[in-house]
């Protein structure tokens, strides 16, 4: 067969090359498990680009009538293939790729299929009116007329080549710089050929006026655009093969930075933490990640940042990762793990720690001593046979069995509450005054607190009352009045006793602290725990009289009606889950 020279033909076949080598670097530089549509749609791009330039150099070098025709045929499985697999690729890239079901894929090549077999009997004239050779110079080439199908692929192949860049060109505007510039190399390798192939149909001077059509040709220039993206940007290191690396249906939030920190993407379960992706995309980190600035620092290789919701406060915890190839990082990943229940637990971990290095402490000093009090009054009992020292040993005795059940009550703290029903207030009130029994405390019931009906735990209620009117009286060197009012959300103790300094008011209910010598610090722990635990408040003040007053807030009453209905948890959680 004879065969004409030209240099189209050399850029020709160094084109089909060179877009193998792509097609073959995107099938070894991705591993099987990581390939996805947007690999998967390159390589397509690259090998139909391939075989178009390839056959055309063919067609080009030929010069029989046949062999050009059969050359022709061949050329456009490339050729119709190509706008498809461009579109299907735009897709992908841009995050895309769910769309590309088995439905869409076969609908993009249901048309270059078409083509390719009617192309091969060319019934009724529908793709090719009339195919002549022409020479032109030393050159001789086919000129072809085409028809009503190859036309309607024209207009297909068009649509989906601008349709792909602008799918391209939106990404890349909400993108970072360094994505930017590969979407610019991604559209200007697209577009050149799709501008060179309306000038040849249109014949528009002077690429639609040349010997040979250029369309092909221009395939040099894509390819050579796409190596400078894989290689030079990256193309399959940073969005959004990231977004595929760490699987965007992950219950941790990922978000993807470019080297200079900006947000290239994000999965939707970091959309809650740094906004939509739409408005998150293109931004500097550190105005949607504030606490990234320790992790780019090297200062920490985790930050615990909070965020308030409606569903309250949640623990979350920052990670990153780089995305790095032959010794240089492109980007980074960020893991945004919620860590919330992790979190309560070891913050409720470290309280009870806390607790308990209390409780040895309390232990190690307020039963020491009254143990060696004990000691020393039972030898001079035995050496003197005096019945007082044994009345002080008894009367020791009785401290340490105080002290004992508070502590052992602040131990159980976490068992406060068990369970809510209707309680009268004053019922229980009458209740604890009876069991104190002591002329040195006169109880006042002010109006209101008749019928008054608190959801509480009644037991706990009971100690709650029990522990304030102890401590009001006890801390007072005469008889005390304390005087129970209710306030519209909830209830007070107003005593006319001493009173508390306002320097140690903020000190009351920790572990520990008393102001009496014999006190055991824990009455005042116990009632802010119980007060806690019903979901309530306590706050202490001045009285009008001087004294103290302990006012409960945050109380839910039962009002009239109620009486028949279920009861909630007025936290709104099961007793038992505290």
């Amino acid at each position: 067969m004879p065969w004409q020279s030209t240099p189209y033909v050399l850029l020709l076949f160094l084109s089909a090359l060179v877009a193998s080598l792509w097609a073959g670097y995107g099938i070894v530089s991705v591993p099987a498990e990581r390939r996805n549509h947007t690999v998967t749609a390159f390589v397509v791009l690259c090998l139909s680009a391939a075989v178009w330039a390839a056959t055309y150099g063919v067609q080009l070098a030929s010069t029989g009538l046949e062999a050009k025709l059969l050359a022709h045929r061949l050329l456009h499985v490339g050729a119709a293939a190509t706008p498809s697999a461009w579109l299907a690729f735009a897709l992908a890239y841009t995050g895309r790729g769910d769309r590309l079901t088995p439905t869409v894929v076969a609908a993009l090549a249901a048309l270059p299929a078409a083509l390719v077999a009617l192309l091969a009997t060319n019934p009724y004239s529908l793709v090719l009116v009339d195919a002549e050779l022409v020479t032109t110079g030393s050159l001789t080439r086919l000129e072809t007329t085409l028809g009503p199908v190859y036309h309607l692929h024209l207009a297909f192949s068009y649509v989906a080549v601008v349709g792909g860049a602008w799918l391209v060109v939106d990404h890349a505007l909400g993108s970072g710089e360094q994505v930017r510039r590969q979407a610019a190399l991604l559209i200007v390798g697209a577009l050149v050929p799709l501008a060179l192939n309306v000038f040849e149909v249109l014949s528009v001077p002077p690429f639609g006026t040349a010997t040979v059509n250029l369309t092909p040709v221009s395939l040099s220039l894509s390819t050579a655009c796409f190596g400078v993206a894989v290689f030079r940007y990256r193309l399959f290191d940073l969005t959004p093969i990231a977004s595929r690396v760490v699987l965007s249906e992950m219950d941790d939030g990922v978000v993807v930075l470019d080297a200079a920190g900006t947000i290239v993407d994000v999965n939707p379960a970091a959309e809650g933490v740094v906004g939509d992706r739409e408005t998150a995309v293109g931004a500097p980190v550190s105005t949607r990640l504030p606490e990234y600035d320790a992790l780019e620092t090297g200062a920490d290789d985790e930050v615990l940042a909070t965020r308030e919701g409606p569903e309250g406060r949640r623990f979350l915890r920052l990670s990153r990762s780089p995305l790095r190839r032959g010794g240089e990082t492109y980007g980074w990943v960020v893991l945004i793990g919620d860590v919330t229940t992790i979190e309560e637990q070891r913050r409720a971990l470290a309280e009870r720690n806390e607790r308990l290095d209390a409780f040895a402490g309390i232990v190690s000093h307020d039963l020491r001593n009254p143990l060696s009090v004990i000691s020393g009054y039972a030898e001079i009992a035995r050496e003197t046979g005096d019945p007082e020292h044994f009345e002080r040993i008894d009367d020791t005795v009785d401290r340490m069995t105080e002290f004992l059940e508070d502590l052992l009550q602040l131990s159980r703290q976490g068992e406060t509450v068990t369970e809510f029903e209707p309680v009268p207030l004053r019922e229980v009130l009458e209740a604890v005054e009876t069991g104190i029994a002591d002329d040195d405390l006169t109880v006042v019931v002010e109006d209101g607190v008749d019928d008054a009906v608190v959801l509480a735990d009644r037991a706990r209620l009971g100690q709650v009352l029990d522990n304030l009117l102890r401590n009001a009286r006890d801390h007072a060197d005469e008889p005390v009045t304390v005087a129970v009012g209710r306030p519209s959300d909830g209830f007070y103790l107003a005593d006319d006793g001493p009173g508390i300094p306002e320097s140690e008011r903020e000190n009351v209910f920790d572990v520990g602290f008393t102001t009496r010598e014999s006190g055991t610090g824990l009455g005042l722990t116990i009632v802010r725990d119980v007060v806690e635990a019903h979901g309530w408040s306590i706050e202490v003040t001045e009285s009008e009289e001087g004294g103290t007053r302990f006012e409960i807030t945050g109380v839910e009453f039962d009002e009239p009606g109620r009486g028949d209905e279920p009861i909630e948890d007025p936290i709104g959680s099961p007793p038992e889950a505290r």
